[in-house]
């Protein structure tokens, strides 16, 4: 499957906005859950929970029945991270821009440079 960075960004916010020090972020297959999830196919949403967990931008992933519920305890230091450098929707759309078919780590790279240049530029 091709990645896709918006949906990436959708993992992390869904993360982000679900869980906290008692509750985790779960997901379950056909269920609207109000997160920017809510946007993305089953299969693309699975691919990219497990492209953040092995990108250690997210951490304690459980999946349950093949894959149809998925818990997901927190963002990692370095998931807060990347999320804060690119949860700007105009630093979002310039990284994509710039970076239109690149890796995640490139991504993971290159925003803190266009995240800093933004907000600067303020």
């Amino acid at each position: 499957m091709k990645l896709n960075p918006n949906c990436v960004r959708a993992v992390l916010l869904a993360v982000e906005e679900k869980s906290d020090y008692h509750h985790q972020m779960h997901y379950l297959r056909g269920e609207l859950s109000n997160t920017p999830l809510d946007n993305f196919y089953h299969e693309e949403i699975i691919y990219h929970i497990r492209q953040c967990e092995l990108s250690n931008l997210i951490y304690d992933v459980s999946y349950c029945d093949g894959g149809v519920s998925i818990y997901v305890k927190d963002l990692t230091p370095l998931g807060h991270e990347f999320l804060s450098n690119i949860k700007n929707e105009a630093v979002w759309k310039k990284l994509l821009l710039k970076c239109a078919n690149a890796s995640l780590p490139i991504l993971m790279e290159i925003a803190p440079k266009i995240a800093l240049d933004f907000y600067l530029s303020q």
